[in-house]
């Protein structure tokens, strides 16, 4: 089909998957859902539509998925508002909340699906991608993070990703400040803008210097540790970093050959993860090809997970085509 028909049937961030790519996003899914099968996660579908005052309405604020604009619909019968699910991590949040509320802790659960979006993002430019996601709800927190990360660094090595990072955040220290400081002042814009844009050079006056040192606790795990060790901070501060950075230590001293990088002021950017949040960056081409953290669910359990976006790890993955070529003549 000719390139400037095919763009003005689809709108933006949608696009056809030829024979060729759909093949290489289907053998990367395969390759990806075997090592969370053989990780002892159990797989889930969750429904692609649920209507408005489900899952994406939680009372809960740590799975309400806010962070991206849905696609709504009425449904003819009932008049009742509907949503296409924009993420599935919320889904999974209720369903072990709910119907598997009775399995055995640690439950580990894994899914595969399409989802769709009514915005774009920073790290996201399609609108319609697949998600392959693994969580682990009611384990010890440091234990399931660190299966988390050792899971991801396993699908990097098997899908053969080279260069990449992880890049930490903490949603919760944005969250803290924005309670003590009341940042839509006007006289506190600047520290507002300061954050969001990672220039500790707006901070100025001298009750705010903390938020410069705030920001400059970023970079690689070494300088950012350094910062932090020699800067000084309010007690509430101080103990949300202290934490943050001994959980890093513990994940680094178990996983030797991962790189870390740390971002503080990147919380305010993640969905809706609670402590620590992540983001897994292709060097090679600056894409995002994984985020994750840790939430709360309406039960007062605790869930740690990552999603993984094939859409943007695709571009990477090589592998060989056994079908032949299908060009244009």
């Amino acid at each position: 089909m000719n390139k400037k028909i095919n763009s003005q049937l689809l709108p933006e961030g949608f696009k056809v998957f030829l024979p060729e790519e759909a093949l290489k996003e289907e053998i990367l899914s395969r390759k990806i859902l075997d090592i969370l099968i053989k990780n002892n996660y159990a797989l889930v579908k969750t429904p692609l539509i649920e209507y408005q005052n489900s899952n994406f309405n939680s009372d809960n604020p740590q799975i309400k998925n806010t962070s991206h604009e849905p696609f709504i619909l009425v449904e003819p019968d009932t008049k009742k508002v509907l949503v296409i699910r924009p993420d599935i991590t919320p889904q999974i949040a209720r369903l072990a909340s709910t119907k598997l509320n009775h399995i055995k802790r640690p439950l580990r659960l894994m899914y595969s699906g399409e989802v769709l979006r009514n915005t774009k993002n920073l790290y996201q430019s399609d609108r319609q991608f697949k998600q392959i996601g693994a969580e682990i709800i009611g384990a010890s927190y440091k234990e399931a993070l660190l299966e988390i990360i050792k899971l991801i660094n396993n699908i990097i090595k098997n899908i053969k990703i080279k260069n990449t990072i992880i890049d930490f955040s903490i949603p919760s220290l944005i969250k803290n400040l924005e309670k003590k400081i009341n940042l839509s002042n006007p006289e506190r814009k600047k520290i507002r803008e300061a954050i969001e844009n990672k220039d500790s050079s707006l901070i100025t006056k001298k009750k705010y210097i903390f938020i410069k040192n705030i920001i400059e606790c970023s970079g690689t795990l070494q300088n950012a540790k350094k910062n932090f060790k020699n800067s000084s901070f309010p007690s509430y501060i101080y103990v949300i970093l202290d934490n943050f950075f001994k959980t890093l230590d513990y994940i680094k001293k178990n996983n030797s050959d991962i790189n870390i990088t740390i971002d503080i002021s990147e919380g305010n950017n993640f969905l809706n993860y609670q402590n620590l949040g992540f983001k897994v960056y292709n060097k090679d081409d600056s894409n995002v090809i994984a985020i994750g953290g840790d939430y709360v669910l309406d039960n007062k359990e605790l869930g740690i997970g990552v999603t993984l976006i094939t859409n943007n790890i695709i571009k990477a993955f090589k592998y060989k085509n056994k079908m032949g070529n299908f060009k244009n003549e």
